[in-house]
């Protein structure tokens, strides 16, 4: 229109600066301000580039009125209008904008490099003058006008109804609607804001509700259904926007606490220009958790620790800390800054538990997250209540990086007690790592362990995740005792099995730990105890604990008891400890027994032990007395300083019953007893004594027959001392000697252990044969030292006289040979050889003599025996018939004196191996009482008696033949018969220098 000032076209461009409606009706009025005249408008636009549609309806002095206005792009206008009408002002300068009516305008903006673009509208702006924007002194009454703005942060909607004088007194209703938004890493939707407007001469303010559907920042900030109401100010200029705000969440999550309600009220000071500014208030919360992840490991926490010195204090602080952690609210101030990047701080924040805990951060920055840096954390903490341990420190956190040192009040449960030194925090881009040592005081089965201190590094993750100890740390106690054990002060080396000592589970808690070259000491029932294994282990997720290679000495001096294992698995319960055992090994004090391959259950409970298993058992004796045993059925026990150990022991090959063992011994005065029961061993095909014992090999063998008895051991300090006693009713045997029937008696040990016995034992011997059976024998004899059989006599009935057994001492320690001599006295020749029943035999005679025997690893033989007639001689009478002619004339004539006989001495003489060859060497001499027959000899008379004859025969044959060689020496016709063949015409009596053969 003709007249416009200049001063009045910035007015009117300025106007179109104010953002969403304001701005629409603005440029609405400054366009509307021109004369309708149809050439003016349309020079006016195509001066500009504008493409537009619109239709005059009115044109007059005062009003002018538009419709269908368009401008821009017909597809897609930047600005439309149903219709306008302009009131012009007369003034001195002219004409002016006096008011402007709209309704159904629309505006479409956007936000490009920071600066509001507004399509083909910014054509017919003036250019900026570089002074602060104001709003025009105009009347406006505006009906349903929106204006969509698309800006970096998302689309947003505005919609404007109201009248009044624009810069003073103009009312209205603004609705902001915020589809969805994004700006300085946070997310938001579902924003409505209706407000009133109002504007004055400084400024223009804005009250109401606010409305948004939900805001995300990052992983810090979750907030639902949040409700508030603002009272604003907004500059005049466009450029500020102040004043209080009101905010309540329904629910949400700040930094990792999910709350049910959020509330905020505060302060929002903004600069709409540079798009940053602060908000601050304060701000409360209701009915929150901690995050999920915390609690489940909190939940799981105490199931590893159970019959741990720590398990009772584990269920009932990690119950406080859920309970804590489960339901609490707080309060505290909070400001956010946005701009670039978005700072969210929040200071002195005071937290109270349902369960009674309180938390209070304070003195300092407070608590915070920044888009750019992270979680930030600044200030003094203190925790107490709730049955928790109180806390207090500092923290200071700035991103990844922060430290801080914290004091830890002892905590106290049940009969457990935990302290801790001060723990110091250290945070960097994986988590929290927490550093201190911690002093135990706890239960441990039936006993208690005080002291038990340990290094802690706690590493903490930023998902939840938690582990105790990646490394070696020194695991100390300053006393221990657990079932009668007490342990002295100890210092050892604990490394964590995998990648730590204790870790959380997506299913609980798991880990474990090792300590290398275990060394301890202490006492057990009194008694002095060391302990020792190659590696000693327990698992977090099997309460218990494995041990390799384990060496306990119980005792002192020589009473020591010796155990060593070569895996041993256990763990504690309420009741004490037990577990499994294999590979062991050891020695009872001074029972002179070598136990080992043992396997099988241990259990320590109220101070006893007990062990039920099974178990190799062997002489300790460098030279054994007897072979090792086995036992199914061992059980030891440890009862107030004694222990007891029972079992039956059994041959291995065979699985006989051997003996019945029980075991005393007391710890404490380092005395005790074993006893051992044999019930009664059965010697067969199955069993034969060189399977129990060495010492029988070479001596005896094929025995058939029981043996049963008794023995005891006993100890002291002073020494050891056993005894028994052992029988049998009838025992068979073959001995180097011959073979043995009928064997039976009972004997004695004074000295059990070394074999030894009192003099005078005996046994009898139904019958003994070597050669020549000898019955219803009795020796007498008694054991020494070093396996040294003392022979004190034996005695045999023996054909009508006595075969006796020299006394002398068998040495069967060594390889040497052993000589007993037997003495024969009375041996009536009549009675013999009635008792062999030779029928064509017949003599009398009382013989006496000796037999020594030598005994050595090539078997037994004769050296030296000896038969004499005694004083008187005897006769011999062969009354067989001649079973061969053919023997010579002397031979004939020998065989006729030998029918009937007289001698006056008659010796022999025995020499040669048992198993092989006896020499033996007649000589005797008699008268022939018998005429001799035959044929004349050299001119002597057919018929003689009382002719001298000496006989000197040489005999060898198997001693075996014994009785042979017996019917040789009175039944000589076999001999006869060999010299026959030799010599048909030999002497009969041969010179006393020369051996017949």
């Amino acid at each position: 229109m003709a007249g416009e000032t200049p001063s009045m076209r910035k007015r009117l461009a300025w106007l179109a600066l104010l953002p969403g409606l304001l701005l629409l009706l603005l440029l609405a009025l400054w366009l509307a301000r021109k004369p309708i005249v149809a050439h003016f408008v349309d020079r006016a636009l195509a001066d500009r580039g504008v493409a537009a549609r619109y239709r005059i309806t009115g044109v007059g002095p005062f009003v002018q009125r538009i419709e269908n206005l368009s401008l821009g792009d017909a597809a897609a206008p930047d600005l439309v209008a149903d219709w306008a009408e302009i009131r012009i002002g007369w003034g001195v300068d002219g004409p002016y904008l006096a008011g402007v009516t709209a309704s159904g305008a629309r505006l479409r903006g956007r936000i490009v490099d920071g600066a509001l673009r507004l399509g083909a509208v910014d054509e017919l702006l003036p250019p900026p003058s570089g002074k602060p924007f104001a709003l025009p002194d105009m009347d406006a009454d505006l009906r349903d006008a929106r204006m969509a703005l698309e800006t970096p942060a998302g689309r947003v909607g505005l919609v404007l109804d109201g009248k009044g004088r624009l810069n003073r007194d103009f009312r209205g209703r603004l609705m902001v609607h915020v589809p969805r938004f994004a700006a300085g890493g946070c997310q938001g939707a579902g924003l409505l804001a209706p407000v009133d407007i109002v504007t004055g001469e400084a400024d223009i303010r804005l009250r109401g509700p606010v409305d948004l559907g939900g805001l995300r920042c990052g992983e810090a900030v979750r907030l639902d259904q949040l409700s508030g109401r603002a009272d604003l100010v907004l500059g005049t200029a466009l450029d500020s926007l102040r004043g209080p705000v009101s905010l309540l969440a329904e629910k949400g999550e700040l930094a990792g606490v999910a709350a049910k309600q959020w509330r905020f009220a505060g302060r929002m000071e903004a600069d709409i220009g540079a798009a940053s500014g602060r908000i601050s208030g304060d701000i409360g919360f209701v009915e929150a958790a901690a995050p999920a992840g915390w609690r489940d490991a909190l939940a799981t926490a105490p199931t590893g620790l159970d019959g741990s010195p720590a398990g009772p204090l584990a269920p009932p602080l990690a119950e406080a800390l859920a309970r804590a952690a489960g339901n609490f609210g707080g309060k505290g101030r909070v400001a956010v800054r946005y701009g670039k990047a978005i700072d969210l701080n929040i200071a002195d924040i005071a937290v109270a538990s349902a369960s009674g805990a309180r938390l209070a951060l304070a003195d300092g920055k407070g608590f915070g997250w920044s888009s750019d840096k992270g979680v930030f954390l600044d200030g003094a903490l203190q925790l107490a209540g709730g049955g928790l341990p109180a806390v207090a420190g500092r923290m200071t956190l700035a991103g990844d990086v922060g430290q801080g040192r914290f004091t830890v009040a002892p905590y106290a449960a049940r009969d457990a007690r935990l302290a801790l030194a001060p723990v110091l925090i250290a945070a960097g881009p994986n988590g929290y790592r927490l550093r201190t040592a911690a002093t135990l005081d706890g239960p441990l089965g039936d006993g208690r362990v005080r002291g038990l201190s340990l290094p802690l590094d706690i590493r903490l993750a930023i998902n939840g995740a938690w582990s105790v100890n990646p490394a070696c740390a020194p695991l100390a106690f300053e006393s221990l005792a657990v079932a009668g054990l007490a342990l002295a002060p100890a210092s050892l080396p604990l490394c964590p099995k995998g990648d730590a000592l204790v870790a959380s589970r997506r299913n609980g808690v798991a880990g474990g730990g090792a300590i290398r070259g275990l060394r301890l000491s202490g006492r057990m029932s009194g008694s002095p105890l060391t302990m020792a294994s190659r590696s000693f282990g327990f698992d977090i997720g099997t309460p218990g604990f494995t041990a390799d290679a384990v060496a306990v000495r119980l005792g002192q001096g020589d009473a020591v008891s010796r155990l060593d294992i070569a895996r041993l698995a256990g763990r504690t319960d309420p009741g004490g400890l037990g577990g499994t055992f294999t590979g062991a090994a050891g020695k009872i004090a001074a029972v002179p027994l070598l136990l080992s391959e043992g396997a099988g259950r241990w259990r320590l409970a109220n101070a006893d032990l007990a062990i039920d298993g099974s178990i190799a058992v062997a002489d300790e004796a460098a030279e054994p007395r007897f072979n090792p045993l086995r036992s199914d059925d061992v059980r030891l026990t440890l009862i107030d300083g004694t222990v007891r150990a029972t079992g039956q022991l059994r041959e291995p090959a065979t699985n006989v019953a051997v003996a019945s063992v029980a075991i005393d011994h007391d710890l404490g005065r380092s005395s005790g007893e074993a006893e051992l029961d044999v019930a009664g061993i059965t010697f067969g095909p199955a069993l034969q004594p060189e399977q129990l014992t060495r010492l029988t090999l070479g001596v005896v063998a094929n025995v058939a027959g029981s043996v049963s008895g008794r023995g005891h051991i006993g100890w002291t300090e002073a020494g050891v001392a056993s005894t028994g006693t052992f029988r049998t009713d009838s025992l068979d045997l073959a001995a180097a000697f011959g073979p043995v029937k009928g064997l039976s008696g009972e004997i004695h040990f004074s000295d059990l252990l070394g074999l030894e016995t009192p003099p005078g034992q005996e046994v009898r011997l139904a019958e003994v044969n070597p050669g020549v059976a000898v019955e219803a024998g009795v020796v007498r004899y008694r054991l020494l030292a070093g396996q040294q059989v003392q022979i004190e006599g034996g005695r045999w009935p023996f054909s009508g006289g006595e075969l006796f057994l020299e006394p002398t001492t068998l040495d069967f320690a060594r390889p040497v040979e052993r000589r007993m001599t037997f003495r024969v006295e009375g041996l009536d020749a009549a009675q013999f050889i009635q008792r062999f029943d030779f029928d064509n035999i017949a003599g009398t005679g009382i013989f006496d003599g000796t037999l020594p025997m030598v005994f050595d690893d090539a078997g037994g033989r004769i050296e030296n025996g000896r038969l004499l007639v005694r004083r008187g001689g005897g006769t011999l009478a062969y009354v067989g018939e001649l079973s061969n002619e053919d023997l010579g004339t002397y031979g004939k004539m020998a065989f006729d004196a030998l029918k009937s006989i007289r001698y006056d001495n008659l010796a022999i003489a025995l020499n040669g191996n048992l198993d092989g060859e006896i020499v033996s060497e007649i000589l005797f001499t008699g008268i022939n009482e018998q005429p001799l027959g035959g044929e004349r000899l050299e001119g002597m008379a057919k018929e003689l008696t009382g002719l001298p004859f000496k006989f000197n025969i040489t005999v060898r044959a198997p001693f075996r033949g014994l009785v042979s060689t017996a019917s040789n020496f009175v039944d000589p016709t076999g001999l006869i018969r060999n010299q026959g063949k030799g010599d048909s015409n030999p002497p009969v009596q041969a010179q006393e220098s020369e051996d017949k053969r």
